[in-house]
Protein backbone atom coordinates (compact mmCIF):
# COMPACT_ATOMS: atom_id res chain seq x y z
CA UNK A 1 0.00 0.00 0.00
CA UNK A 2 1.48 3.47 -1.00
CA UNK A 3 1.34 6.16 1.92
CA UNK A 4 1.13 9.52 1.54
CA UNK A 5 3.59 11.10 4.32
CA UNK A 6 2.40 14.84 5.07
CA UNK A 7 4.73 16.97 7.17
CA UNK A 8 3.49 19.35 9.98
CA UNK A 9 5.49 21.89 11.37
CA UNK A 10 2.84 24.30 13.05
CA UNK A 11 1.14 23.02 16.32
CA UNK A 12 -2.09 24.10 15.63
CA UNK A 13 -2.23 21.85 12.40
CA UNK A 14 -0.40 19.08 14.78
CA UNK A 15 -3.18 19.22 17.39
CA UNK A 16 -2.43 16.44 19.78
CA UNK A 17 0.33 14.82 17.92
CA UNK A 18 2.42 17.21 18.91
CA UNK A 19 4.54 15.97 21.86
CA UNK A 20 5.98 18.99 23.84
CA UNK A 21 8.10 22.11 22.94
CA UNK A 22 11.00 19.59 21.68
CA UNK A 23 8.50 18.76 18.65
CA UNK A 24 9.84 20.15 15.58
CA UNK A 25 7.61 17.89 13.33
CA UNK A 26 4.92 15.45 13.24
CA UNK A 27 4.39 13.22 10.32
CA UNK A 28 1.17 11.85 9.60
CA UNK A 29 0.64 8.99 7.32
CA UNK A 30 -2.81 8.80 5.47
CA UNK A 31 -2.91 5.99 2.58
CA UNK A 32 -6.87 6.98 2.07
CA UNK A 33 -7.32 10.44 3.35
CA UNK A 34 -7.44 9.99 6.68
CA UNK A 35 -4.26 9.64 9.03
CA UNK A 36 -2.98 5.49 9.71
CA UNK A 37 0.29 6.55 11.78
CA UNK A 38 2.16 9.32 12.88
CA UNK A 39 5.33 10.25 14.52
CA UNK A 40 6.81 13.12 16.19
CA UNK A 41 10.71 14.19 15.49
CA UNK A 42 12.08 15.07 18.53
CA UNK A 43 15.46 17.45 19.10
CA UNK A 44 16.62 17.07 22.36
CA UNK A 45 19.36 19.63 21.77
CA UNK A 46 22.54 16.87 22.19
CA UNK A 47 25.87 18.53 21.35
CA UNK A 48 26.10 15.25 19.48
CA UNK A 49 24.77 15.05 16.32
CA UNK A 50 24.25 11.74 16.36
CA UNK A 51 22.09 11.91 19.83
CA UNK A 52 20.15 14.75 19.11
CA UNK A 53 16.99 13.91 16.68
CA UNK A 54 14.38 11.02 18.57
CA UNK A 55 11.95 9.33 16.77
CA UNK A 56 8.05 8.95 18.60
CA UNK A 57 5.65 6.95 16.05
CA UNK A 58 2.16 6.48 17.30
CA UNK A 59 1.28 3.11 18.40
CA UNK A 60 -1.15 3.05 15.21
CA UNK A 61 1.91 3.90 12.99
CA UNK A 62 3.33 -0.52 12.83
CA UNK A 63 2.06 -0.77 9.04
CA UNK A 64 3.21 2.34 8.19
CA UNK A 65 6.44 2.91 10.43
CA UNK A 66 9.00 3.19 7.34
CA UNK A 67 7.36 5.74 5.05
CA UNK A 68 7.14 7.46 8.34
CA UNK A 69 10.73 7.16 9.78
CA UNK A 70 12.33 7.67 6.12
CA UNK A 71 10.58 10.98 5.97
CA UNK A 72 11.34 11.90 9.26
CA UNK A 73 15.48 10.79 8.60
CA UNK A 74 15.59 12.88 6.04
CA UNK A 75 14.30 15.64 7.56
CA UNK A 76 16.73 15.00 10.61
CA UNK A 77 19.54 14.82 8.38
CA UNK A 78 18.72 18.02 6.66
CA UNK A 79 19.09 19.78 10.07
CA UNK A 80 22.56 18.31 10.88
CA UNK A 81 21.41 15.17 12.48
CA UNK A 82 23.73 12.02 12.06
CA UNK A 83 21.57 9.69 13.25
CA UNK A 84 17.92 9.23 14.24
CA UNK A 85 16.64 6.95 17.53
CA UNK A 86 13.47 5.65 17.43
CA UNK A 87 12.33 2.79 20.78
CA UNK A 88 9.41 0.51 19.40
CA UNK A 89 7.79 -2.54 21.27
CA UNK A 90 7.98 -6.32 19.35
CA UNK A 91 8.25 -10.03 19.74
CA UNK A 92 10.60 -10.51 17.16
CA UNK A 93 13.01 -8.80 15.15
CA UNK A 94 11.98 -5.34 13.64
CA UNK A 95 10.76 -5.37 9.91
CA UNK A 96 11.07 -1.96 9.79
CA UNK A 97 14.66 -1.70 11.26
CA UNK A 98 16.06 -4.13 9.04
CA UNK A 99 14.10 -2.32 5.59
CA UNK A 100 16.32 0.94 6.70
CA UNK A 101 19.28 -0.66 7.76
CA UNK A 102 18.82 0.34 11.23
CA UNK A 103 20.91 -1.52 14.00
CA UNK A 104 19.89 -2.04 17.70
CA UNK A 105 21.17 -0.07 20.09
CA UNK A 106 19.89 -1.14 23.32
CA UNK A 107 16.87 -3.34 24.89
CA UNK A 108 15.09 -0.52 27.14
CA UNK A 109 12.85 -3.24 29.00
CA UNK A 110 11.63 -6.77 28.12
CA UNK A 111 7.81 -7.87 29.14
CA UNK A 112 7.73 -10.68 32.34
CA UNK A 113 4.73 -13.00 33.01
CA UNK A 114 2.85 -15.34 35.01
CA UNK A 115 -0.20 -17.05 35.68
CA UNK A 116 -3.30 -15.84 37.77
CA UNK A 117 -4.32 -16.44 40.55
CA UNK A 118 -1.05 -16.17 41.87
CA UNK A 119 -2.04 -17.63 45.56
CA UNK A 120 0.58 -14.88 47.20
CA UNK A 121 0.03 -13.51 50.36
CA UNK A 122 0.08 -9.89 50.18
CA UNK A 123 3.43 -7.97 51.00
CA UNK A 124 3.54 -5.24 54.02
CA UNK A 125 3.28 -1.65 53.59
CA UNK A 126 2.17 -1.84 50.34
CA UNK A 127 -1.93 -0.28 48.78
CA UNK A 128 -3.65 0.63 46.45
CA UNK A 129 -4.24 4.27 45.14
CA UNK A 130 -5.83 6.04 42.17
CA UNK A 131 -3.85 6.40 39.59
CA UNK A 132 -1.54 9.40 39.22
CA UNK A 133 -2.50 11.57 36.03
CA UNK A 134 -4.62 10.67 33.42
CA UNK A 135 -2.86 8.19 31.74
CA UNK A 136 -4.42 4.21 30.80
CA UNK A 137 -3.60 2.82 34.25
CA UNK A 138 -6.73 1.72 36.86
CA UNK A 139 -5.07 1.93 39.74
CA UNK A 140 -1.76 2.28 41.73
CA UNK A 141 -0.21 -0.13 43.95
CA UNK A 142 2.58 1.62 45.67
CA UNK A 143 4.90 2.13 48.85
CA UNK A 144 6.56 5.02 49.88
CA UNK A 145 9.66 4.19 47.17
CA UNK A 146 8.06 2.25 44.26
CA UNK A 147 4.88 1.57 42.83
CA UNK A 148 3.21 -0.01 39.84
CA UNK A 149 0.56 1.65 37.63
CA UNK A 150 -1.24 -1.23 36.43
CA UNK A 151 -3.86 -1.13 33.61
CA UNK A 152 -6.44 -3.53 32.75
CA UNK A 153 -6.18 -5.53 29.12
CA UNK A 154 -8.64 -7.66 28.51
CA UNK A 155 -8.05 -10.65 30.88
CA UNK A 156 -4.01 -9.72 31.75
CA UNK A 157 -3.07 -6.83 34.05
CA UNK A 158 0.04 -4.86 32.88
CA UNK A 159 2.21 -3.65 35.89
CA UNK A 160 4.98 -0.92 34.51
CA UNK A 161 7.05 -0.09 37.41
CA UNK A 162 9.05 2.98 38.25
CA UNK A 163 10.69 3.97 41.84
CA UNK A 164 12.14 7.40 42.88
CA UNK A 165 15.24 5.88 44.68
CA UNK A 166 16.92 2.64 44.79
CA UNK A 167 15.70 0.02 46.01
CA UNK A 168 16.52 -3.67 47.12
CA UNK A 169 15.00 -6.88 45.77
CA UNK A 170 13.02 -7.63 49.06
CA UNK A 171 11.13 -4.59 49.01
CA UNK A 172 10.55 -5.08 45.39
CA UNK A 173 9.26 -8.41 46.06
CA UNK A 174 6.84 -6.98 48.76
CA UNK A 175 5.45 -4.99 46.31
CA UNK A 176 5.28 -7.16 43.62
CA UNK A 177 3.66 -10.00 45.80
CA UNK A 178 1.23 -7.00 46.95
CA UNK A 179 0.07 -6.04 43.49
CA UNK A 180 -0.47 -9.62 42.49
CA UNK A 181 -2.61 -10.15 46.03
CA UNK A 182 -4.75 -7.50 44.77
CA UNK A 183 -5.06 -8.91 41.64
CA UNK A 184 -5.96 -11.72 43.18
CA UNK A 185 -8.52 -10.28 45.09
CA UNK A 186 -10.26 -7.55 43.35
CA UNK A 187 -10.01 -9.04 39.80
CA UNK A 188 -10.16 -12.72 39.92
CA UNK A 189 -10.95 -13.05 36.32
CA UNK A 190 -7.75 -12.45 34.92
CA UNK A 191 -5.69 -15.07 33.75
CA UNK A 192 -1.66 -13.46 33.88
CA UNK A 193 0.13 -10.64 34.92
CA UNK A 194 2.95 -8.64 33.14
CA UNK A 195 5.60 -6.51 34.35
CA UNK A 196 8.36 -4.22 32.46
CA UNK A 197 11.95 -5.04 33.66
CA UNK A 198 14.96 -3.42 32.27
CA UNK A 199 17.68 -5.45 31.63
CA UNK A 200 19.95 -3.39 33.90
CA UNK A 201 17.43 -3.92 37.07
CA UNK A 202 18.65 -6.62 38.50
CA UNK A 203 16.67 -5.92 41.79
CA UNK A 204 13.48 -6.22 39.91
CA UNK A 205 14.59 -9.09 37.79
CA UNK A 206 15.19 -11.25 41.69
CA UNK A 207 12.02 -10.23 42.59
CA UNK A 208 10.12 -11.84 39.37
CA UNK A 209 12.06 -14.57 39.29
CA UNK A 210 10.96 -15.38 42.90
CA UNK A 211 7.44 -14.49 42.48
CA UNK A 212 7.55 -17.15 39.09
CA UNK A 213 6.98 -14.64 36.44
CA UNK A 214 9.06 -15.99 33.65
CA UNK A 215 10.66 -13.58 30.47
CA UNK A 216 8.46 -13.30 27.07
CA UNK A 217 9.74 -12.28 23.84
CA UNK A 218 7.62 -9.08 23.99
CA UNK A 219 10.61 -5.90 24.87
CA UNK A 220 10.73 -2.22 23.53
CA UNK A 221 14.09 -2.00 21.80
CA UNK A 222 15.64 1.35 20.84
CA UNK A 223 17.09 1.39 17.27
CA UNK A 224 19.30 3.99 15.73
CA UNK A 225 19.77 4.25 12.04
CA UNK A 226 22.82 5.91 10.43
CA UNK A 227 22.43 9.05 8.62
CA UNK A 228 25.44 9.80 7.20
Amino acid sequence: MTHFVECLTDPSLAGELWSDDRTVAVFTARPQGAVQGSLALLDLGAPDAALRYVAVPDRSAEECLVPLLRAAADAARTAGGTALRWTVEETGPGKAALELGARESAEVYRWWRRDLPAGVPGGDGAERQLPDGGGPAAFRVATEEAWYDVELAGDRALLVHDREVDSTADKLTALTAAALHILDTDHPGLTAAEVNAAPEDAELRTALERLRFTPTPSRAVEYTLPLV
